[in-house]
C-alpha cells in the first residue's frame, strides 16, 4: 500500500550513485526539495526507496539513513551503478506503480564507464526509456540530466570527448522526443564539486538541483530558478565515508 503523498505534485527522481548518495550525504534531492518548497511547490517525491547507501561497508544497496538532515520528502528511485541500459527495462513498472507527472532522470556515467556503452547505443537506450515510460503515463513529463563531468574525463581527454558526444545525444533525443535537458554539467566541475571525482560533495549537489529547477521553473512554470550566487557549503564530515570494521 502506497503511503500518504506528501504533497500535491508527484515528482520521481531517477538516477544512479549522484543522486542516491552515500553517509552523511545531503544529497541534491534535498536541495531541490527544499528550494520548491521555498518557493510553495507541493511536491510529492515518490519511489521505491528513501535511503542512502551505505558507503561504509563494500556491499552495494545497503540501506543507510545518516542524511546530513533527514528532515525532507527522501522517496527516490536511485540506485549505485545503475545505467540506462537495464534501467530502460524497468522504468514502465515504475512509472505504472508510483504515478509520477514528472520524471527527472540522471543517468549515463555508468553506461560510459562499466558498459561500454558508445554515444549513437547511448542514444538508442535512452529513446527507449522515454518511450516505455510513456507506455505508463503518457503525459509524463521527462527531464534528462547531461552526464557531469569526473576526474577521469578531465584526466583523460578520449574520455572527455566520449561524455560530450553522449550529452549532444542527450540533447538531440530529448528534441526528438519532446522533453526537456536540465543541463546539470554546465556549472558542475570534478575539482571543485566531487568528494572523489566522482560523486557530488554539498556545493556539487547544490548545482545539480539548481540545473533541474531552473528548467522545470522555465520548461514548466514550476517554483523558480535557483538563486545566484550558490552557497558555499562545507563538506560532508570525512568519518561519514570511513569504512567501518
Amino acid at each position: 500500500m502506497k503511503k500518504p503523498p506528501e504533497g500535491d505534485l508527484p515528482i520521481m527522481i531517477v538516477g544512479d550513485s549522484i543522486s542516491h548518495g552515500s553517509s552523511g550525504d545531503w544529497t541534491w534531492r534535498y536541495f531541490f526539495w527544499k528550494h520548491l518548497k521555498n518557493h510553495d511547490v507541493s511536491v510529492d517525491l515518490v519511489g521505491p526507496k528513501a535511503t542512502l547507501d551505505n558507503i561504509r561497508t563494500t556491499e552495494v544497496g545497503d540501506d543507510d539513513d545518516t542524511y546530513a538532515d533527514p528532515e525532507f520528502d527522501r522517496d527516490h528511485d536511485a540506485q549505485w551503478g545503475r545505467p540506462y541500459v537495464t534501467e530502460k527495462e524497468e522504468i514502465h513498472a515504475k512509472v505504472a506503480e508510483y504515478e509520477p507527472a514528472y520524471l527527472l532522470t540522471l543517468l549515463g556515467i555508468n553506461d560510459l564507464f562499466w558498459y561500454g556503452v558508445q554515444p549513437a547505443q547511448f542514444a538508442d537506450n535512452l529513446r527507449e526509456f522515454i518511450v516505455n515510460a510513456r507506455r505508463a503515463a503518457p503525459q509524463i513529463r521527462i527531464v534528462v540530466g547531461t552526464v557531469l563531468e569526473t576526474q577521469k574525463a578531465v584526466d583523460e581527454p578520449e574520455f572527455a570527448a566520449l561524455v560530450d558526444a553522449t550529452n549532444e545525444q542527450i540533447r538531440t533525443v530529448a528534441s526528438e522526443e519532446g522533453v526537456h535537458v536540465a543541463d546539470t554539467a554546465a556549472e558542475f566541475r570534478a575539482a571543485e564539486h566531487t568528494w572523489d571525482g566522482t560523486h557530488p560533495n554539498p556545493n556539487g549537489e547544490v548545482r545539480i538541483a539548481a540545473a533541474f529547477a531552473d528548467r522545470i521553473a522555465q520548461s514548466y512554470g514550476l517554483g523558480a530558478r535557483y538563486p545566484r550566487p550558490y552557497p558555499v557549503l562545507d563538506v560532508v564530515d570525512s568519518r561519514a565515508k570511513r569504512a567501518t570494521d
